[in-house]
């Protein structure tokens, strides 16, 4: 993946509306560039949290976001997950008309996994494998009090082709770096750690279920489920049957 980077230089706003055809979800979040086909723009919605939040400069938004991000791409690297490449930069926020922090992400051709209405096999392979990996890598960053993603899920991840790909792969497009440390004292921990098996698994569940009449499941992230429930206290130690 290549380092997100900053242009923290011009205010400039050369982006335009896309169109609601043009791409899933609020078309008034993203932007494209005249003239650039290949990338997406999207207003970043990663901001500094807590007590004068609102008030946060510029320079303290895009500091905050420095961190986040490496602390994103150090998640996505450890899990060997494709993220498509995106670069940051400083523009005019058009509705509110003060400065703002914009991704740019190239545009990868193919389908998001949560608009997917065939899977073939190697299609499933690799979605297996992807949820099987953020599973286990949730439960390390728990017991590691490492660094963790806030709700991975199906409409963060495209399947198809980056510019120069033979082969279609899953790649992460929604590359806001929601991030947080396991150690951080204001969270209660086992029951953020039940939230995000509970986000994750009803992704499972939605998958499975819209191509169900291909037998479709998720072995190997049901697999990591099970891991999970045998490895990771139980909230309020009661017992976590999942969603089947």
């Amino acid at each position: 993946m290549e380092k997100q980077r900053f242009n923290d230089g011009k205010e400039d706003h050369p982006f335009v509306r896309l169109k609601e055809s043009d791409i899933r979800g609020d078309s008034s979040e993203f932007y494209n560039i005249p003239g650039k086909s290949d990338v997406v723009v999207r207003k970043s919605f990663v901001n500094v949290h807590g007590e004068g939040s609102a008030e946060q400069t510029i320079k303290e938004r895009v500091d905050y976001l420095r961190n986040q991000a490496n602390e994103f791409r150090k998640i996505t690297d450890r899990l060997g997950i494709r993220v498509a490449k995106t670069d940051y930069v400083i523009g005019r926020d058009p509705e509110l008309d003060q400065p703002a922090i914009f991704a740019v992400t190239e545009r990868i051709e193919g389908e998001s996994l949560d608009n997917l209405i065939f899977i073939d096999k190697e299609m499933a392979e690799k979605i297996d494998d992807l949820y099987a990996k953020i599973i286990s890598g949730c439960i390390d960053s728990y017991f590691e009090n490492g660094y963790w993603w806030i709700d991975p899920k199906n409409s963060q991840f495209v399947y198809g082709k980056a510019p120069g790909d033979e082969r279609e792969d899953i790649y992460l497009v929604d590359v806001d770096p929601n991030v947080f440390s396991w150690d951080d004292p204001k969270i209660y921990k086992n029951s953020v750690f039940w939230h995000e098996m509970m986000w994750i698994e009803s992704e499972i569940f939605d998958m499975e279920r819209e191509v169900d009449e291909q037998n479709f499941k998720l072995v190997k992230s049901r697999e990591m489920l099970e891991r999970a429930r045998n490895e990771v206290p139980q909230l309020n130690n009661m017992e976590y049957d999942g969603f089947i």
